[in-house]
């Protein structure tokens, strides 16, 4: 005996004919998109027993509890369920953590993550007929060092269906390498062709977050400098994704949390007590054409690489020094090791 899933067992009942309605009868099928989506879209809960607490690596702007969805409108007409009943998932930015347990939220199952989203891609498009490609807004991943470089990403993007727009790979502070001994950053290259073999035609936008301490801007600012004149992806329809080198289209914003995490308090970063500041940037990798309508340009060396299909991860490695930042001693007066 197979369990049918609900919105199954729903669309198995023809809607009632809504001609007499404004919504169905006179607005085009475009339009109650636009309407269903704006009611669709996800929002993070702002129960209080929902929120994450401070003290970990997981809780950011934007993300300090579940994402939610109001679902009432699902729940008023067969009609408007058959339309939308999909949306939900679509809309919402898919959010995945390739890093240990402890680095996710609590209701986030790194090791069941991928295995629950196959399943949910599937229902989608066996419903939607089978053969259609249903692409969703955005995707979203926090990675740590070990777990990109060992092929993790790519292994997330062959999920049969995942078909997003725009793609985010956020590095967190306490994702780069040796980030408890204060080690000058570094980003290894190897894993960008593996990620190149599979990435979706679909996606329009690669966009690479680099976060860390504030002290340490002028390092994230050289890797990211590094970042916009070498590196490139490649999708799997040929297409290549280039960022600007002139670096008009970078996004910088800072952030402050608290310097406690699992139970461990890092004074060497404190910028006040109990609080760390945070420097990001996001690089955006888009098409060449992209780039240019926007008034930016795409580096040589990246463009020659990408057109001969060449990725040289010596070559493609970023790295900084000790010499590229300013130092703890010249910012503050604190300890330089974590205390309990």
């Amino acid at each position: 005996m197979t369990n049918t899933p609900l919105h199954a067992k729903i669309l198995s009942i023809p809607a009632a004919l809504q001609d007499e309605s404004p919504l169905f009868g006179v607005l085009p099928a475009e339009i109650r998109t636009f309407i269903f989506s704006l009611a669709l879209t996800d929002y993070p809960d702002p129960t209080p027993d929902k929120q994450y607490a401070a003290e970990t690596c997981y809780t950011r702007p934007h993300y300090f509890a579940p994402r939610k969805t109001d679902t009432a409108l699902l729940r008023t007409c067969r009609a408007a369920y058959a339309e939308c009943w999909f949306l939900p998932f679509v809309l919402q930015e898919q959010v995945h953590w390739l890093t240990a347990q402890d680095r996710a939220p609590p209701e986030y199952r790194v090791h069941a993550s991928r295995q629950t989203l196959r399943s949910r891609l599937q229902q989608i498009r066996e419903q939607r007929g089978g053969d259609e490609i249903v692409e969703i807004e955005g995707l979203r991943v926090f990675a740590q060092m070990y777990k990109l470089e060992g092929g993790q990403l790519a292994t997330l993007l062959r999920t049969p269906g995942l078909y997003p727009r725009r793609l985010t790979l956020t590095i967190r502070h306490t994702d780069w390498w040796n980030w408890e001994e204060d080690l000058p950053l570094r980003f290894e290259a190897r894993w960008i062709e593996t990620v190149s073999d599979v990435l979706p035609s679909s996606v329009r936008e690669f966009c690479i977050e680099l976060e860390s301490l504030e002290r340490k801007k002028d390092q994230v600012d050289s890797i990211a400098k590094q970042m916009r004149e070498k590196w490139f992806f490649k999708r799997t329809d040929g297409a290549a994704l280039f960022p600007d080198v002139t670096g008009g289209n970078v996004e910088v914003s800072r952030w402050s949390g608290t310097s406690t995490w699992h139970g461990q308090t890092w004074t060497r970063d404190e910028t006040a007590p109990g609080r760390i500041d945070y420097y990001v940037v996001c690089v955006p990798f888009r098409l060449q054409h992209v780039v240019e309508r926007k008034g930016g340009a795409v580096s040589d060396e990246a463009s020659r690489a990408a057109s001969r299909n060449i990725f040289n991860a010596h070559k493609m490695r970023l790295f900084t020094t000790r010499n590229t930042t300013r130092t703890v001693a010249s910012m503050m007066s604190i300890a330089a090791a974590p205390h309990a």
